[in-house]
C-alpha cells in the first residue's frame, strides 16, 4: 500500500497489476510531435508533418527528415516515380544526399510502404494520446487537495520527458543511421524518442516528488528547530524542551 500511494503522489498512472502505465501516452505524444535531432547532420531533425512550400492539394509524402525551414530535407513519398517509371514508395530529397548517400527519387524497398503508412498512423495516434495524456496530468492537478504540488510534479514529468526523447531520440537515430540511412534513421529516432520519452516522464515525476518531499521535511526540521530555540529561550527553567511523555519535576519534590 505505501509503494502504491508513492506512485500516485508522483501522479503516475497504475493499472490492476500494479504496472505504471502513465508515461506511455506521452512518450508516443511527444514522438509523434516533436522534431527529434539526427546526429552530424547539420541541423536535421525527424518529423511527421513537413515544414516550408507545401503543394497546393497537400503532401503526399508522411516521413521528414528536414532542417527548421524544410529546403533541406529527405522524405517518404508515394506517387508517381520519374526514375522508375512506376508508382512507389520512395524518398525524396534536397541537399542531403551526402548524409544520407540516397539520391532523388530512390526507391525505398520492401519495407517502405510499411514505414510509409506507419508513420501517417502513428502521426494520428500519437497527437491523440499527447492530448489524452495532458488531460489526465490536468486532471490530476484539479482534484488534488495541494494542486500547487501535484503541478509541480507533473511539470516536473513533461520537461523529464522532452528531454527523454530528445537526447535518447537522437542516440536512436544515430544508431539507425549506421544500420540504413533514411529508413533506419527515423525508426531508430522514432523509437528512441518514445523509449525516452515515456522513461523521462516516469523519472521526472519521481525525482520532483523527492526532491519536494526532501524540501518539505528540511522545512518541518528547520520549524522544529525554531519551535524548540523558543522554548528554550521562554523557559522559566531554561535547558532543553522536555519531549512528550517525559515527566517534568515540580517545585515541591525533593531532588
Amino acid at each position: 500500500m505505501d509503494t502504491l500511494v508513492e506512485w500516485e503522489a508522483a501522479g503516475a498512472i497504475i493499472d490492476a497489476g500494479g504496472e505504471i502505465t502513465g508515461s506511455v501516452p506521452v512518450g508516443a505524444g511527444l514522438a509523434a510531435t516533436v522534431r527529434i535531432p539526427v546526429p552530424g547532420t547539420k541541423g536535421l531533425a525527424i518529423e511527421l508533418t513537413p515544414r516550408g512550400w507545401r503543394p497546393k492539394g497537400g503532401t503526399t509524402s508522411t516521413l521528414f527528415i528536414q532542417d527548421a525551414t524544410g529546403r533541406r530535407h529527405l522524405r517518404l513519398d508515394y506517387g508517381h516515380n520519374v526514375a522508375t517509371g512506376r508508382v512507389d514508395f520512395h524518398w525524396n530529397q534536397k541537399g542531403v544526399a551526402q548524409q544520407f548517400g540516397l539520391g532523388n527519387h530512390t526507391p525505398a524497398g520492401p519495407g517502405g510502404g510499411a514505414l510509409y503508412h506507419g508513420a501517417r498512423y502513428f502521426r494520428h495516434a500519437g497527437r491523440l494520446l499527447m492530448v489524452v495524456g495532458v488531460a489526465a496530468d490536468t486532471y490530476s492537478v484539479v482534484v488534488s487537495d495541494r494542486p500547487f504540488r501535484q503541478l509541480a510534479i507533473v511539470t516536473g514529468g513533461w520537461a523529464g520527458a522532452w528531454a527523454g526523447c530528445k537526447v535518447v531520440g537522437a542516440a536512436g537515430a544515430a544508431g539507425g543511421t549506421l544500420v540504413k540511412p533514411g529508413g533506419g534513421t527515423a525508426v531508430g529516432g522514432l523509437l528512441g524518442c518514445l523509449v525516452g520519452g515515456a522513461s523521462g516522464y516516469w523519472a521526472g515525476k519521481v525525482l520532483t516528488t523527492e526532491a519536494i518531499e526532501l524540501g518539505e521535511e528540511v522545512v518541518r526540521r528547520i520549524v522544529e528547530e525554531i519551535s524548540a530555540r523558543e522554548y528554550r529561550d521562554n523557559s522559566p527553567l531554561g535547558g532543553p524542551r522536555p519531549s512528550s511523555g517525559s515527566a517534568v519535576p515540580s517545585a515541591g519534590r525533593a531532588q
